[in-house]
């Protein structure tokens, strides 16, 4: 929850030594971009910039968006320019909106083994003016679902903004790491050794063999195979067997 109720475009613009462009809404809370509606904060980076995204700022008018100076043709919205908006939004979420103990959700039956550790901050960092690395702020927390097992030594990172989830009935092996906003859907299992990257989709009954690695904001459709030591860097549909490096379907 944001630290006052009346947080103002203005506001953050002053606090970032920078100018306003557009309407001085009112901003409820931070959110990712993908989730954006009105009264609300978010950011796009010079990296990221295609017209799906400019799409969802432009239907949301009543929204402030930290971006690069070359979409400010582009953005309908208010907007704030900054040479680095994914370090200059954390910055003001860290300012702005309380950033309490991390909200760590266990459902029922669940089975944690020893080591394990649920709710540190991801491995996110953005360089600042001075280009040193600078940690970004993680509000987000850890919902688990019912009947979860997890294994010694594995991690899970709680969300940047939103709650990483795990699923009921999802079981969990040794040594596994589930990186910052990953969707674990019910009754998918993970061997030892799996790496899921930042914002990872996996669907319902789902195996991850050993030492398997999926890249950053994949997305796994529902009763997949990932084979031993797989390398998954495009999306794989529900029904399918991918094996190898590059992981291929089998």
């Amino acid at each position: 929850m944001p630290k006052s109720k009346k947080i103002k475009a203005s506001q953050i613009a002053k606090f970032l030594k920078t100018e306003l462009f557009g309407e001085n809404i009112f901003i409820k809370k931070p959110i990712p971009i993908y989730d954006l509606s009105s009264n609300c904060l978010s950011f796009i980076k010079a990296s990221d910039p295609d017209e799906s995204l400019i799409r969802i700022i432009n239907k949301n008018p009543l929204s402030l968006i930290i971006c690069p100076p070359q979409l400010k043709d582009e953005i309908k919205s208010s907007f704030i320019l900054s040479q680095r908006p994914y370090h200059d939004f954390s910055r003001v979420v860290k300012k702005f909106f309380d950033c309490p103990r991390p909200k760590i959700v266990i459902g029922k039956n669940c089975h944690i083994k020893p080591k394990a550790t649920i709710g540190g901050e991801g491995f996110g960092y953005q360089k600042n003016e001075k280009n040193i690395y600078k940690r970004v702020t993680h509000i987000g927390g850890v919902k688990i679902g019912n009947n979860v097992d997890i294994g010694s030594w594995t991690t899970i990172d709680r969300g940047v903004l939103t709650d990483t989830y795990i699923g009921s009935n999802v079981k969990i092996d040794n040594l596994v790491h589930i990186a910052h906003n990953c969707v674990i859907g019910e009754g998918t299992q993970l061997a030892a050794g799996a790496v899921l990257g930042g914002g990872v989709v996996i669907g319902k009954n789902c195996f991850i063999g050993l030492n398997a690695s999926i890249k950053q904001r994949i997305e796994i459709g529902d009763d997949v195979i990932i084979g031993m030591g797989a390398v998954v860097v495009k999306n794989v549909p529900s029904r399918t067997t991918v094996v190898g490096n590059p992981a291929k379907p089998l």
